[in-house]
Formats: structure tokens, C-alpha cells, sequence
């Protein structure tokens, strides 16, 4: 492995990392938003960010295991 190799893995997980935090962030704003603004379609807004949250959590799995393994 040279160092380009180390370099690329460190700052994709970095990105996937951040990525992760965005989502917790965007999911917390969401759910406040939920409770001062009521609508018919908050649960479709809801299941969008925890939708988000997921793939991001998967995509971060996913990094660290390609990482760790390969």
C-alpha cells in the first residue's frame, strides 16, 4: 500500500463519517420542526430523514468494512 492508497481510505471515511453527523443533525432539526408545525404530510417528511439516516449509517458500514478488510 503506498501512500496514496491510505490518504484516499482516511478522507472517504472522513466523508462518510461527516456524512453520518449531517444526517443526525438534519434528523434533530426535523423532528423540532415536527412539533411547531403540524401538517399532514410530517410523517412523510419524517420517513425521509430516518430513510437518510439509515443509508448514511449503511454507507459508513460499509467504508469501514471495505477499510478493515481490503
Amino acid at each position: 500500500m503506498d501512500f496514496k492508497d491510505i490518504f484516499f481510505k482516511i478522507v472517504i471515511s472522513l466523508l462518510a463519517v461527516f456524512y453520518y453527523l449531517y444526517a443526525l443533525v438534519i434528523s434533530k432539526q426535523v423532528k423540532v420542526m415536527n412539533k411547531s408545525l403540524q401538517n399532514k404530510y410530517n410523517w412523510l417528511i419524517l420517513f425521509v430523514t430516518s430513510l437518510q439516516v439509515t443509508v448514511s449509517l449503511i454507507i459508513l458500514i460499509i467504508v469501514l468494512l471495505s477499510i478493515f478488510i481490503i
